[in-house]
Formats: C-alpha cells, sequence, structure tokens
C-alpha cells in the first residue's frame, strides 16, 4: 500500500516484478522462516489442476503466435515459446499469494487476522485519502515523482477529487475501500474489536470515507451486501461467492448471447448520471469489438503486447480500452486461460462452501466473510482490472483447512479394536 503503483522491473527473461510481486516474495521469505507450524493442508485436485493450466498457458499460447502483427504504421511483435515461458513466470508469482493463503492462513485465528487486517490497515490509510479529498491526488507525485495513471482527470468527480494516494487508480482504492468496509460488518457479526475500537463505530466511518471516494459501483457492492452480512447465515455468503464464481466463468458466452445484464446496468447508469451512461455504453461498443477479435483465436487467445487489442485500419494507432479482467485474460490467452484463472476461484469458492457450516459460529463466520470479499473482487472483475494478489491470498485462506494430525497407526488399530499389548514372560520386548 506504500509501494509506487505503475514502476515494473521487467528483465529480459524474467517475470516482471512489480510492488505486488515484490511484496509476495518478501511475504513468502518471511512466512518460510517464521510461519506457522501447523500441518500442511491437503488441497482438492481442481486446486491443483487450474493454477497447473494458469502457469502453462502462455507456453501454449506462443505456439500459435510466434509471428508478428502488421498495423497500417507498425508492426506487433510475436509472442514466442521464450516469452511464453516468461509470462509462466508471472503467473506462477501471481499464484503464490493462493499458496501463502493456503498453507499459512488455514487456521481459524489465521483467518479472522486477514480478516481484520484490512479495515485496519485502511483506518491508518485514511489519513492520506483524506488529504488528497482535499487537497486533490498528489502524494505519488511528491513522493515518486509521477502520477500513476494516464489521466488524472479521471480522479475528478462531482467538483472534487477522489483519492488514489499510492494505488494505481483512484477505483481501486474505491473498491478497497469498500472491502474494508464489509470486512468489518463480518467482524461486528463476532463483535471483534478494530484497532481497539468497536467493529460498528469503524464501519461507520468506513462508510463515509467510501462515499468520498466518490466512486459509484463500491458504494452498490457495500449497499447491496451491508444487510445480507448483517442479517444472514455465513453460508449463504459462501453461495453468493459461489454464484458470483460462476456467473463470471459463464459471462463470456452469456455475452455474445446478450443474456447478459447489460442493460439493466445501462438503465442504472443513466439514472445516476448522463455522462455515467455514455461512459459504460462507450466501454460495451468496445468491448463487443475486442471480444469479436477473442473469437478469432478463442482457444489460446493472441499473447501480450497488445496482440489481442484493436487497431485503426488507417493510422495503427491503438484504439480500444481494455478495462474489465475478463475481456483480458479472455483476448489475450484464450478460454484456456481464462477458465485456469477464473475456474481457480470458482474452485476455492466451492471449496470453502464445502468445509462451511450451517451454524453461525466465529470459524463460520471468518470463512464466509472471506468467501463473500472473494465474490466481491470476481465480480469486479467484469467491469474493472485489478490486481490479483489479494484476491488470490483471500481464496487460499477461505479454502484451506490444516491436516488433522497423524497419530500411531498400530497404537490407533489396537485402541480400537480394545486390545492391549501384553509382554510374555521370558521374552525381550523392543
Amino acid at each position: 500500500m506504500l509501494l509506487p503503483s505503475g514502476l515494473v522491473l521487467d528483465a529480459a527473461v524474467l517475470p516482471p516484478l512489480d510492488k505486488m510481486s515484490i511484496t509476495t516474495l518478501a511475504v513468502l521469505v518471511l512466512c518460510w522462516v517464521f510461519g506457522s507450524r501447523t500441518p500442511r493442508p491437503q488441497p482438492s485436485y481442481f486446486l491443483l489442476i487450474f493454477p497447473a493450466v494458469l502457469v502453462f498457458c502462455p507456453i501454449l499460447t506462443s505456439f500459435t503466435n510466434s509471428y508478428e502483427l502488421q498495423t497500417a504504421s507498425a508492426s506487433i511483435p510475436g509472442f514466442y515459446p521464450l516469452t511464453g515461458l516468461k509470462f509462466s513466470g508471472r503467473h506462477l508469482l501471481l499464484l503464490l499469494p493462493m499458496y501463502i493463503g493456503f498453507r499459512y492462513l488455514s487456521t481459524d485465528d489465521a483467518r479472522a487476522a486477514l480478516l481484520a487486517s484490512i479495515p485496519t490497515a485502511t483506518l491508518f490509510y485514511s489519513i492520506p485519502m483524506l488529504f488528497e479529498i482535499r487537497m486533490s491526488p498528489q502524494l505519488h507525485r511528491w513522493v515518486y515523482g509521477y502520477f500513476p495513471h494516464a489521466s488524472f482527470a479521471q480522479q475528478m468527480r462531482d467538483g472534487g477529487f477522489r483519492p488514489v494516494v499510492f494505488f494505481s487508480h483512484g477505483l481501486a482504492l474505491a473498491l478497497f475501500t469498500a472491502i474494508a468496509l464489509l470486512a468489518a460488518l463480518i467482524l461486528l457479526r463476532q463483535r471483534t474489536r478494530i484497532f481497539g475500537l468497536s467493529a460498528g463505530l469503524s464501519a461507520t466511518y468506513l462508510t463515509a470515507l467510501l462515499l468520498l471516494c466518490k466512486s459509484l459501483g463500491p458504494v452498490l457492492y457495500a449497499v447491496t451486501l451491508s444487510p445480507i452480512i448483517l442479517l444472514t447465515k455465513p453460508r449463504f455468503w459462501v453461495k453468493i461467492g459461489c454464484a458470483a464464481s460462476l456467473f463470471v466463468c459463464a459471462y463470456p458466452i452469456l455475452r455474445s448471447t446478450g443474456l447478459s445484464p447489460t442493460d439493466l446496468v445501462t438503465s442504472v447508469a443513466r439514472s445516476v448520471s448522463v455522462d455515467r451512461s455514455k461512459s459504460f455504453e462507450t466501454r460495451l461498443q468496445n468491448e463487443e469489438q475486442l471480444l469479436s477479435k477473442a473469437r478469432e483465436k478463442p482457444l489460446l487467445g493472441w499473447g501480450e503486447w497488445g496482440r489481442n487489442r484493436i487497431y485503426d485500419e488507417w493510422t495503427g494507432q491503438d484504439i480500444s480500452r481494455t478495462d474489465g479482467a475478463w475481456i483480458l485474460q479472455l483476448g489475450t490467452f484464450g478460454w484456456v486461460g481464462y477458465i485456469g484463472l477464473f475456474g481457480l476461484m470458482a474452485a476455492a469458492e466451492f471449496a470453502a462452501l464445502k468445509r462451511t457450516g450451517k451454524e453461525i459460529t466465529p470459524a463460520n463466520i471468518n470463512r464466509g466473510g472471506l468467501a463473500l470479499l472473494l465474490g466481491v473482487y470476481i465480480i469486479d472483475s467484469i467491469p474493472n482490472a485489478t490486481d490479483f494478489s489479494l484476491i488470490f491470498l483471500m481464496a487460499g485462506a477461505a479454502a484451506s483447512v490444516p491436516r488433522p494430525q497423524r497419530s500411531d497407526a498400530v497404537s490407533t488399530r489396537l485402541r480400537n479394536a480394545g486390545q492391549t499389548i501384553k509382554p510374555v514372560a521370558g521374552v525381550g520386548t523392543t
């Protein structure tokens, strides 16, 4: 949350390193040294298959894209096997937070600590957020010398500013604030205090902070899910996450067949603001063009370097906007990469459903809460592209359960049979 956004260390062969991958590697080393000594969890087959698909997909994609693409004014590089190996490494780094969550956050106490850490961090982060709401988002430029997003105007809303601080965009920070608010409400269900404050007081403060972020989507998530958290059981939360993951897995098909709720979202945006409605309609038109190009290589996609984008046939200028993570993944790595990514999230949600009981207990609240927050991030991958590090951390923690300690097999069998070991006279025992 304090490192610079948009800064990538990209060596020739090694996977690119940014603020999230560097943080992940540092946390992994610390977990190896100081982490939990609980028994290693036993993953399901799906939690092994989908990561393997996601890691090896770039190599497979490179076999069908090892050629340049010509535009009116330039040439787009080919996605060669060596490049595919590079991005396989990137996907492996992307999956490390899920391993950390699955291995080291598999206990109820660990899941509770993860839930509490999100609103706690946001309470501290609210200080620079409030500064930028009043003074404009300048901290990233003052500290690191540049602004993390190409358009500063996108951070201006309703005669004021929405904060960015050290996030990549104001939308990303607003979504994190909404997640923190929902996490505080989850902790309210078990009367957990957040940094010495009651969870209810923290949730009230975070509600005001979220409204000041001036982002419609995160506010809608909070308004919709807050009563569900306060009035329903944790197992129902996990079911919402499962439904969200299945919806996103099928979204390209729903979008192609006209079954996605785009008309409903358009009408809601129109009721809020004409400008927001026009922006959303422009996004839909752009996604239709990108989806049409993705259909040309449906299985393995076009690869990286912008090969999945749309270029003007006369000027060669890039005229596409890839806002949603779903269209980015589908166009870049096809259905194989798409199912590898979102199928993994669905597998984590259903693993959490299997391990969440019907009772309202602290353990079920912690696991169900993480599954619900994961569902919010999954749904948000349709309109926005976000970093998956925290998403995979939540997925690993929600799906994991420590393996029970093994006892001596022989003693167990004898004890179950009601037998005892009696020494025989004159015969030594070992």
